[in-house]
């Protein structure tokens, strides 16, 4: 008690109980230049060979450390991408599924998290952990698939539901990967990792690379360990799109460019409307968690999930708000402390089926532009200079009109479409979670005029 609040900082720094666990942008990176390999080779599924070859490539100190050098990482990449997905003696099969999921003891589960539940899965049985981790990859791959479809012209996109499938060997890279990132302590899951349990993949097509090279795995796992010590030292981590936004456009502590740099994204990112960048970054944040869920639109649970999904972001970067914009973002604060959970409410947020693939970002649906209208409506009847966090998670967990007016019509259509797709399901999503939502509110509204 007594300590100021700070949006993105988690009590003190380290994630808290129910922080997912997710691929970092560097991992999402790599799985989209495997399928560019494998569509451009013809592969009928990226392997774990495919994705050894663009790790070694990508990041030149994790390939000193597998390979040796520059000329054995070229020698290296060339002999996984050579063979176009043929000609190996493994068919690079997931291995059985205790192995898979780090039950022998390749990362493991059975320390999820510690103490504190690092790990996203805190105080979750092992069975939990591997599902949230079975999730997740699918969710990246989804991700993953859809950005790569992205970057080529619009007039030859392919439709990413077309694009080769992962093999059960990659699958369980990833797995494995997650688990090496929560034996360490981390929520967030880098291309170290993956090059860990790419070199720790017995029976896979990447393990019979290595061994046409005569590279020694156990001598790799050796130098990654001092490419992780060293990571670990770094100060500031990753940053995700909503971060690196709102560090240009000066709503960051520290370095954040110059003056007219900040004023123009400032300018360009809404301060105009809401007084600052925040839930522009939040809007970017929610953007992508509908992606992710299998929605074709952004509804409101993906606000309430890109709320949490920024401020697990600015933790990972090692970032926090500045002081006059902290109060009144601290919602992800005051929802973590009524027992909200990001990877539980991420889990039962998942559409079922996945909608199809959108051409573009997901757009805004018009359930989710009447809580922003709302969001802002309250700031400004509250007297608050800055539309803010507390402002968007107030207006999602306040009940819609029910006079038997147009509101009332327009919220049974939400209901109808989509479970997601309304405040009052939002609330409801909650409540089923046992979070106290009458006690939420209450707070929330203490905040709207910080």
């Amino acid at each position: 008690m007594g300590r100021r609040e700070t949006a993105g900082a988690h009590a003190d720094g380290r994630p808290a109980a129910g922080t997912t666990t997710e691929f970092e942008d560097d991992v999402m990176d790599a799985l989209m230049e495997a399928l560019r390999r494998a569509v451009k080779l013809e592969m009928p599924a990226v392997g774990s060979e495919t994705l050894l070859g663009v790790v070694v490539l990508q990041d030149p100190d994790i390939g000193a450390a597998i390979a040796g050098g520059m000329r054995k990482v070229g020698s290296l990449s060339g002999s996984a991408f050579g063979h176009a997905g043929r000609g190996w003696v493994s068919e690079d099969r997931e291995p059985n599924a205790s192995a898979a999921d780090g039950a022998d003891g390749v990362g493991g589960v059975g320390g999820v998290g510690g103490e504190d539940g690092v790990g996203g899965v805190g105080g979750a049985d092992e069975a939990d952990v591997r599902e949230a981790d079975r999730r997740e990859v699918d969710t990246a791959w989804r991700e993953a698939r859809w950005g790569f479809a992205q970057r080529g012209r619009r007039s030859a996109r392919q439709d990413p539901s077309e694009l080769p499938e992962m093999t059960g060997a990659l699958r369980a890279c990833l797995l494995r990967a997650m688990a090496s990132a929560r034996a360490e302590g981390t929520v967030a899951v880098r291309l170290r990792h993956v090059a860990r349990a790419l070199l720790d993949l017995p029976g896979s097509r990447a393990a019979e690379a290595l061994a046409l090279q005569r590279l020694d795995p156990g001598a790799a796992l050796a130098a990654l360990d001092r490419v992780d010590a060293s990571a670990r030292e770094e100060k500031e981590g990753p940053e995700s799109v909503g971060v690196a936004l709102l560090r240009s456009a000066g709503t960051l502590g520290g370095k954040s460019g110059n003056r007219l740099t900040r004023a123009f994204m400032s300018w360009i990112t809404g301060s105009g409307v809401n007084g600052s960048s925040v839930l522009t970054a939040v809007m970017i944040e929610s953007s992508r968690q509908a992606l992710r869920c299998g929605r074709a639109e952004m509804e409101p649970v993906d606000l309430l999930l890109g709320t949490l999904a920024l401020d697990r972001a600015l933790l990972i970067a090692g970032r926090s708000l500045t002081e006059s914009l902290a109060t009144v973002n601290t919602a992800a604060d005051v929802l973590r402390r009524h027992g909200v959970r990001h990877d539980a409410l991420a889990a039962v947020a998942m559409a079922h089926p996945p909608a199809a693939f959108p051409d573009d970002t997901p757009p805004h649906s018009a359930a989710s532009d009447r809580v922003m209208a709302a969001a802002r409506l309250a700031a400004a009847e509250h007297g608050s200079p800055t539309v803010g966090t507390v402002h968007l998670v107030s207006a999602l967990l306040d009940e819609p009109k029910a006079d038997g007016g147009a509101d009332a019509k327009d919220h049974a259509k939400d209901h109808a479409k989509d479970h997601a797709g309304s405040r009052r399901e939002v609330a409801a999503l909650l409540a089923a979670d046992g979070v106290d939502v009458a006690a939420l509110r209450a707070e929330l509204s203490l905040r709207l005029g910080a």
